[in-house]
């Protein structure tokens, strides 16, 4: 039996093109229930563009009965593909009984490391009816976090000065966005990219120009800029009516700091950007609270953090924001590859944002 996407529960942005779904970002993915024996999908990807480190990595979670919520998520996949062809048949149930279950595929890895497109989905068995309407229908928190390669879980199955970063350390559902997301039980949408900032990439002490190839600004405001120009797409502008977001989390400030190196006139044009940032968030999701985030990996614009939301109250003093300093990771919970936060350093981090975030909306 062939299942349509739209018959899916997709989570993470994604659009449609020549008949098969993309969903690129870290986190995103799709989720169904079926009563059956075995569920099959073809997965479209680009590995032409990538090199053999580099390549897309999904997980398949699977979980007994119909709870689709993220409570009822393992921790491990039972299957996990590295994307090495540019049609891949993935395999995600298998029973030689029938039985009822709820399955995740879900993006390990980021956008700029190959895409993901769902091509065609086969059942042995029968989809379970309603589980798609209750979803739609459920008044989950839905909550967008705007990031970089912290909040894509870059790394973390990684070990500093042992190993170099490949996609098979990478595991977005690790990362302190998708742990707050479980904890709150929050429909999640991710934006995250390594190495990007708001007014540069991450670049090397001796580089004077900030990198601005790619950054927040201009990747934010499309669906999934990079994968619709790989197709010879132009970029569409993501439709906020897909998700409208109670919550906003912008983490971004690692790599900025990389060219700021504490110069004061690079510093305000950090501020600005921030600035200039939330207030662009706040026009797209008037009803959402903002929390900014900084300071795992470094704290030298924590203050400056403090200081573009301060600026952001006194011309929206109505708008609920605040900002949210992240102790600097410590050597006794581990480090990953690249200099990243460990898996317990994440776990760290979610447990304070979720404290925040309760106190936030309560």
């Amino acid at each position: 039996m062939k299942i349509a996407a739209k018959d899916l529960i997709w989570f993470g942005r994604n659009f449609d093109y020549q008949d098969v779904r993309y969903f690129s970002f870290s986190s995103s993915g799709f989720c169904f229930v079926m009563k059956g024996k075995k569920a099959t999908a073809k997965i479209l990807s680009d590995p032409q563009n990538c090199d053999k480190t580099t390549k897309g990595v999904i997980g398949v979670f699977l979980s007994e009965g119909n709870d689709t919520s993220w409570n009822s998520l393992s921790q491990e996949p039972i299957y996990r593909y590295s994307l090495e062809k540019e049609e891949n048949e993935c395999l995600l149930f298998e029973s030689e009984e029938e039985k009822l279950v709820t399955i995740r595929v879900i993006k390990f890895t980021e956008a700029p490391f190959g895409f993901a497109g769902l091509k065609s989905l086969e059942i042995d068995g029968n989809l379970e009816p309603d589980f798609l309407k209750a979803y739609q229908n459920n008044n989950q928190l839905k909550l967008e976090v705007i990031g970089d390669s912290i909040t894509c879980g870059y790394g973390i199955e990684g070990v500093f000065n042992k190993d170099t970063f490949t996609t098979q350390q990478e595991r977005a559902d690790k990362s302190y966005a998708f742990l707050t997301a479980k904890k709150l039980n929050a429909k999640l949408q991710c934006c995250s990219w390594s190495g990007i900032g708001l007014v540069s990439k991450y670049v090397d002490e001796n580089t004077v120009n900030p990198d601005t190839v790619i950054t927040m600004p201009l990747l934010w405001p499309y669906t999934d800029r990079q994968t619709q120009l790989k197709l010879g797409l132009e970029p569409e502008v993501w439709n906020q009516d897909r998700f409208s977001p109670d919550i906003v989390i912008i983490h971004l400030g690692t790599n900025d700091a990389s060219w700021v190196k504490k110069v004061e006139e690079r510093r305000l044009l950090y501020v600005s950007a921030l600035r200039t940032f939330i207030e662009a968030v706040h026009r797209r999701s008037p009803k959402a609270k903002i929390l900014c985030a900084l300071g795992v990996m470094g704290q030298d614009l924590c203050d400056s953090v403090s200081q573009a939301v301060e600026e952001v109250k006194k011309d929206f003093p109505k708008l609920p924001l605040k900002a949210v300093k992240f102790p600097v990771q410590l050597d006794e919970d581990g480090i990953a590859a690249d200099w990243h936060p460990s898996a317990k350093t994440h776990i760290k981090m979610a447990e304070q944002l979720t404290k925040e975030l309760k106190d936030f909306i309560n």
